[in-house]
């Protein structure tokens, strides 16, 4: 006599451990957030690329580089007040204070850069 093997049993068990497993994902959302935006020139309204974004808080510190239409983009930031550092050679530094990161939210920050008067690009070279 030939029984037949019912696979109900394997598909709820493999059903309840996908159950179990997505839960981890669940607790990750909302513990992190992200900047992003685009840094162009002040004057022209160009995008400016390589200029580093150092983006720096108490909880953390990273450094991004624009691309080549000036974007630059930073995720898993702790929800925290951020210092945006801009930085590029022929332009002036600038530094912005402020900048709010808040849990499973990416905030966009637009930002210009200045050129630098020739005479302070030429003690850069």
């Amino acid at each position: 006599m030939i029984r037949s093997v019912s696979l109900r049993p394997y598909f709820a068990t493999l059903a309840l451990l996908v159950a179990f497993a997505s839960q981890s994902a669940w607790a990750l959302a909302g513990t992190s957030g992200g900047i992003a935006g685009i840094v162009t020139d002040s004057k022209t309204g160009a995008p400016v690329s390589d200029v580093t974004v150092k983006i720096s808080s108490p909880s953390q510190a990273v450094n991004v580089t624009t691309d080549a239409r000036g974007h630059y983009i930073v995720f898993s930031l702790q929800p925290d007040d951020y210092t945006l550092t801009l930085e590029k050679t022929g332009y002036v530094t600038k530094t912005l204070t402020g900048y709010s990161v808040y849990a499973d939210q990416t905030q966009r920050y637009d930002l210009t850069l200045t050129q630098a008067p020739p005479e302070a690009q030429q003690t850069q070279q």
